[in-house]
């Protein structure tokens, strides 16, 4: 690892008197420079602390001191102290699920000219470090901090400004010369976040450790310490989150991006590694997988196992109770560790549903995927020369991997296709809209079909209107003739009641025709909605030309299962949209 460039600010004392003081956050600075200091000595901390932490101050120690950063080395950026929120500037509406957008409240901010600082501009600042080739992270331990990129528990949270005082200028952060609102967003995700909470959520401090204390900061420093350097992002985050629930209820830690890639990395940077499709953790109700009904797992009382996977010893778990966007598991013969997840795959699962015939049975046994079709039971797939398969929707041709798992492939993509839950009383709460060209256009009704000219992709914009009063949270998937799911589109987030989310934060989508499809290619865009936050990491699943290793960390289907009372404390729905584009000739 090179160097290492780090901003700690800590901020107790505000200079207005409409923002509440708070007690622990320079503690939480203090306490991330001393780790800093176990891992590199030669750590280049800046540290601001209550009146030297403005909004000038901050954004020149992001601009000049993280700056410094170059290709190999590390830019960190941790703030403990108020978050609030405000409405959201037009023009930058697509960039939110909801008509408010995050901020930090620096110590001089609502005084007389000082604003807060938007999470858009912090996002626009750390971007501009990463694409100097630096790793950059940041930490937010303040509330309604998802989107920015302490009773005895004191909350750090400032009132949102539901109308500005004065208009924000049509630029971002004037103090650097301006940059335009469409420079926001268009370069995806270069930086990792670990935030205290949801947006919707307050982050609060205790004493803890004999101090007031950020319960997330003092959480995340804690996994730090149990877990080691190593640690990714994402399992220091589920460390974090078992020790910030077991002391605040409704205050859930968040990860940006949640979808694979710089989340898996190790904490301040570092080989990239793989996610596990599924794992099992320690939260309040006890151990936890984090798949249910949602992701197809049945509601019966059908025995149902998972397995640890990554060698050693194998052990497994029952799954005791199938919940919306969890399980609850009981290990047999084992005792986990409280501090770690475990990655798992299915071991025992009810008979499948996808029948196959044309391989001898004992080629599938133990599957928990497929099984042989009964005699006068019509199989789903037929296993012709080879690796060939031959499914309802054609034939897929041979390829690369064994014939039993092509044929697990297949059943487990289709049987995410066919997911829903037809008694939901979530039917139609979401609007699913396909919108050819210009995102002011009006969506594509009916059946869609979109044309390819060579070197002319067509361009669609994807929206998800939430028609309830209520916030949902929402997956897109998008699923294609490659038998591939991907969850880029849309890889998780609450939308806000009356409120619209984009894919791809409103960038168009590029259709494309693969040279070996024969002109025409089908897609099918699947939405899930749920009333509370769930997974989407069980349903990726590469093409089915890239089996190997990454292809048998998917979750496994077993299709439509419906929500019942008392099994699943909130209720999920999907909406499915198929997608052909054909080639011009």
């Amino acid at each position: 690892m090179g160097a290492v460039f780090a901003l700690l600010a800590g901020i107790d004392t505000y200079a207005s008197e409409t923002v509440p003081d708070l007690r622990g956050c320079r503690n939480d600075a203090l306490a991330a420079a001393a780790y800093l200091r176990t891992r590199s000595a030669a750590a280049r901390v800046l540290r601001l602390f209550d009146r030297d932490a403005t909004r000038s101050a901050i954004i020149d120690g992001i601009h000049r001191h993280l700056g410094q950063a170059r290709r190999g080395d590390t830019a960190l950026f941790w703030f403990s102290g108020h978050g609030s929120q405000v409405r959201v500037p037009d023009g930058l509406q697509h960039l939110e699920t909801g008509p408010m957008m995050q901020t930090l409240v620096c110590s001089d901010s609502r005084t007389a000219g000082v604003p807060d600082l938007l999470d858009k501009e912090l996002s626009l600042l750390l971007d501009e470090v990463a694409g100097r080739g630096a790793h950059v992270a940041v930490v937010l331990d303040s509330c309604h901090s998802e989107g920015a990129s302490r009773l005895t528990a004191r909350v750090r949270s400032a009132r949102p400004i539901l109308q500005a005082a004065r208009p924000r200028p049509p630029v971002l952060l004037p103090e650097l010369g301006g940059r335009p609102y469409d420079a926001v967003g268009r370069s995806g995700a270069r930086h990792v976040a670990l935030a205290a909470a949801r947006r919707t959520e307050l982050a609060r401090e205790l004493e803890l450790d004999g101090e007031p204390r950020g319960v997330f900061s003092w959480a995340l420093l804690r996994a730090l310490g149990r877990l080691g350097g190593a640690a990714t992002y994402r399992a220091l985050l589920t460390a974090a989150r078992v020790d910030v629930e077991a002391r605040i209820a409704e205050q859930v830690p968040q990860l940006y991006p949640i979808e694979p890639g710089l989340a898996d990395q190790p904490f301040l940077g570092g080989a990239t590694g793989s996610p596990a499709g599924m794992s099992i953790r320690h939260g309040r109700d006890g151990w936890e997988l984090d798949a249910g009904a949602c992701h197809g797992l049945p509601v019966t009382g059908e025995e149902l196992r998972v397995a640890r996977t990554g060698g050693g010893e194998p052990r497994e778990a029952r799954v005791t109770r199938v919940l919306t966007e969890r399980s609850l598991v009981t290990p047999l013969g084992w005792t986990p560790d409280p501090d770690r997840q475990y990655p798992m795959v299915f071991s025992r699962v009810p008979s499948p549903a996808t029948t196959v015939a044309g391989v001898p049975p004992e080629e599938i046994e133990k599957s928990a995927f497929v099984r042989p079709a009964a005699p006068g039971e019509e199989p789903e797939l037929l296993a012709l020369g080879g690796t060939r398969i031959r499914t309802p929707d054609g034939e897929v041709p041979p390829g690369p991997g064994t014939r039993r798992q092509r044929l697990e492939h297949v059943a487990r993509w289709r049987q995410i296709r066919a997911l829903e839950n037809p008694q939901s009383r979530l039917a139609g709460a979401v609007a699913l809209e396909v919108i050819p060209k210009a995102p002011g256009n009006p969506p594509i009704n009916g059946e869609i079909t979109l044309a390819y000219e060579r070197g002319a992709p067509p361009h669609i914009y994807i929206r998800m209107y939430n028609r309830t009063n209520r916030p949902l949270y929402c997956v897109l998937l998008d699923l294609t003739s490659g038998y591939r799911v991907d969850t880029q589109l849309f890889a998780g987030a609450f939308v806000d009641a009356r409120a619209a989310g984009w894919a791809l934060s409103r960038d168009p989508v590029k259709v494309t025709v693969p040279e070996r499809s024969g002109g025409v290619t089908r897609d099918w865009l699947k939405l899930l909605v749920a009333e509370e936050q769930f997974s989407s990491m069980p349903f990726a699943l590469p093409g089915i030309d890239q089996i190997g290793e990454e292809a048998h960390r998917s979750i496994r289907l077993r299709g439509p299962h419906c929500r019942e009372d008392g099994e699943s404390a909130y209720d999920w729905t999907t909406v499915t949209i198929p997608i052909v584009t054909r080639a011009r000739q």
